[in-house]
């Protein structure tokens, strides 16, 4: 191959193990997690279309990873995409069965249903959250 300067530089050979028909290799444990990361900084950065670009890449190989989901979710309520949203948190009522993501997840579900614009639904389960947040909420002693 030959650059715009005339300068000439080899292609590196494709991967032993890639497929003849263009299929993607899946992404190791470490790749996910630093797609994760930087997704993460992304969104905290108010670049939730970045983020949500690259957690698209790899939801599909990792459609059953409750930390991704989470991710992902947020990404898609930031840009507006409520019904998408609600999918993802669907599929994570059936995989998070941990009893401290319910009430954050129901803040999710809220934001989602807003943004799919059903408004009626989005403030009954904020109504739902603003329920369960009250009676999880630590008492304070005198």
């Amino acid at each position: 191959m030959i650059d715009s300067d005339g300068a000439q530089f080899a292609s590196p050979p494709p991967p032993a193990d890639a497929s003849k028909t263009g299929d993607v290799l899946p992404i190791s444990g470490q790749e996910r997690d630093l797609v994760c990361a930087i997704s993460f900084v992304h969104l905290a950065c108010g670049q939730s279309a970045r983020a949500l670009a690259l957690l698209r890449l790899i939801a599909h190989d990792y459609s059953q990873d409750v930390d991704l989901l989470r991710i992902l979710t947020y990404a898609l309520i930031s840009e507006g995409f409520g019904d998408e949203a609600l999918a993802v948190l669907d599929r994570l009522d059936t995989l998070d069965d941990e009893p401290s993501s319910h009430l954050p997840l129901t803040l999710l579900r809220s934001h989602a249903l807003r943004r799919a614009g059903r408004m009626d639904e989005a403030r009954a389960v904020f109504q739902d959250y603003v329920s369960l947040r009250g009676r999880t909420a630590p008492t304070q002693q005198q």
